[in-house]
C-alpha cells in the first residue's frame, strides 16, 4: 500500500523531531516522539481526505494556482502573527484573483476557535500558522488528523528530516531586552538576577497563564533544575538552599521569580514598547520573542540584547509551523500558501520575506539569513524534551499559581 506508506513515513519523522536543531552542545532543541501508524490498517477519513487532495504530492505553484482559482480563489489562514498581513499583500499581488483572508489571534484563541469549529463540522480554515513548543500540536492535532503536514519535495527536501513530523517554517527564541539609552550592556546575565531585590517589579514578560509557550519555558526550567542549581552557585557563590516548598532549584527559581513581582504584558509588543520607550531614567528589562528585535530598526526603539552570554541558557526555541486544516475548503490554495510562506523552491520568495528578520531563522538548509542576525547555532537554549513538557506542563502551571505573592 504505497499511499499508506507515505503517511507512515511522515509519522516516523516524529521520532526524530527537534532532537538537535543544529544548536551547540551546551544547547539542545526539543525532542518529540510520534507513534508510527500501522501500514496494514485502513485509512482514517482524515487520512483519506489528505490523499484525495494530494497532500502527498509535489505540484508546481502554477498548477496549484490554477486549481485554487477554480475553487473560488479564497484561502483562510488562522495565524498568531501580525506580519501575515504583509504576506497577504504580497500573495494577492503575486497571484491575481486570489484572496488570502487573515485571522490574526493569540494561540489560545486560535486553538479554541479551531477546536470549536471542527467539532461542529464547520470548515473555515485552510491553513494554520502557530508555534509548537509543547508537543501539543503534534500529539493532539497532527497525529489525530485534525491538521495535516504538506511536504513538497522541492522545498522540504532541503529541511532536516528530524523536523518533519510537522511542517516547519522558521525558528524563533525568546530573550531579554534592555534599553540602550540607559544601559551600554545588559544589566542582567542570569535568570537568577530576576530574583534580586533591586529588580523587584522592574522586569516584564508575557503572562504564562495566557500564553502556553511561556508555561512551556517554565516547565523546561524545572526539567533542567540541575543547570539552574549550577547557575545559582555561579551567580551567588554558594549552593542553593531550598525551602520546604521548593523541591529543586527549578521550582525554587519559579517561586522566587514570581515573588519578585514580574509585570505581565499581553504580548511581546507590549514588552518591547515598554522597555524601548525613549527618555526613561530607570527602564525595566523585558523578556519577549527574539524577532521583536526588528523593532529596533523599524520603530527606532533603543533595544539591546545579549543572548550569547545569558546563563544558563536564554530560553527555548519555538518552531513556527504551517499546517493544512483537515477538510480545508480550498486545499490547493492551502498548498500554494504553504509553499509561499516557505519561500518557494529557491527559498527567496516573497512569502518568507516578512519573517526573514533579525531574531528569526529559516528552517531550510539553503534559507536566507537577515543581515546582522545572531548566529542561530550560537544561541544557547535549554535542552528540552517535548514529551516531558507535554506530560508535566499542567503540574508546573499548578505550582506557578500556588507561589504567586
Amino acid at each position: 500500500m504505497k499511499q499508506r506508506n507515505v503517511l507512515t513515513s511522515l509519522l516516523l519523522a516524529g521520532a526524530m523531531l527537534l532532537s538537535a536543531c543544529g544548536a551547540p552542545a551546551a544547547s539542545s532543541a526539543p525532542a518529540v516522539s510520534a507513534a508510527p501508524a500501522s501500514s496494514d490498517a485502513a485509512l482514517s477519513p482524515s487520512e483519506q481526505w489528505a490523499l484525495d487532495n494530494g497532500l502527498d504530492k509535489t505540484e508546481t505553484p502554477e498548477e496549484l494556482y490554477k486549481k485554487a482559482l477554480a475553487a473560488g480563489g479564497e484561502v483562510n489562514i488562522y495565524t498568531v502573527s501580525g506580519r501575515m498581513q504583509r504576506v497577504k499583500e504580497a500573495f494577492e499581488k503575486d497571484y491575481p484573483g486570489m484572496t488570502l483572508v487573515v485571522h490574526d489571534m493569540n494561540v489560545n484563541e486560535l486553538l479554541e476557535k479551531y477546536n470549536r469549529e471542527y467539532e461542529a463540522g464547520i470548515h473555515t480554515a485552510d491553513v494554520i500558522h502557530l508555534k509548537e513548543q509543547t508537543g501539543e500540536i503534534l500529539k493532539e492535532y497532527v497525529q489525530t488528523g485534525m491538521m495535516h503536514n504538506y511536504h513538497p519535495s522541492d522545498i522540504y527536501g532541503k529541511v532536516d528530516e528530524k523536523f518533519l513530523a510537522l511542517t516547519p517554517m522558521y525558528f524563533e527564541a525568546d530573550w531579554w531586552y534592555f534599553n540602550t539609552e540607559v544601559y551600554k550592556e545588559s544589566p542582567i546575565d542570569s535568570w537568577w538576577d530576576l530574583t534580586r531585590p533591586e529588580w523587584k517589579g522592574k522586569f516584564l514578560c508575557v503572562d504564562p497563564m495566557s500564553d502556553i509557550g511561556y508555561m512551556a519555558l517554565l516547565t523546561t526550567i524545572i526539567e533542567n533544575s540541575d543547570l539552574m542549581a549550577k547557575a545559582y552557585e555561579e551567580e551567588f557563590g554558594t549552593p542553593i538552599v531550598l525551602a520546604a516548598d521548593e523541591p529543586d532549584a527549578g521550582h525554587a527559581f519559579l517561586k522566587r521569580f514570581a515573588q519578585n513581582r514580574p509585570v505581565f504584558e499581553t504580548s511581546s509588543n507590549g514588552v518591547v514598547k515598554a522597555v524601548g520607550a525613549s527618555g526613561q531614567s530607570d527602564p525595566p528589562v523585558g523578556y519577549a520573542v527574539s524577532s521583536k528585535l526588528r523593532e529596533r530598526d523599524e520603530q527606532g526603539y533603543p533595544l539591546g540584547v545579549d543572548p550569547l552570554n545569558f546563563k544558563p541558557a536564554v530560553g527555548i526555541y519555538g518552531m513556527n509551523i504551517v499546517e493544512i486544516a483537515d477538510g480545508a475548503p480550498n486545499p490547493d490554495g492551502a498548498k500554494l500558501v504553504v509553499r509561499y510562506l516557505a519561500g518557494e523552491a529557491d527559498g527567496n520568495g516573497n512569502g518568507f520575506a516578512p519573517y526573514n528578520t533579525v531574531g528569526g531563522w529559516s528552517i531550510r538548509r539553503d534559507g536566507p539569513s537577515a543581515k546582522g542576525n545572531v548566529p542561530f547555532e550560537e544561541v544557547k537554549t535549554f535542552p528540552q524534551d517535548m514529551e516531558y513538557t507535554y506530560q508535566h506542563i499542567k503540574e508546573v502551571q499548578d505550582y506557578w499559581v500556588s507561589v504567586q505573592p
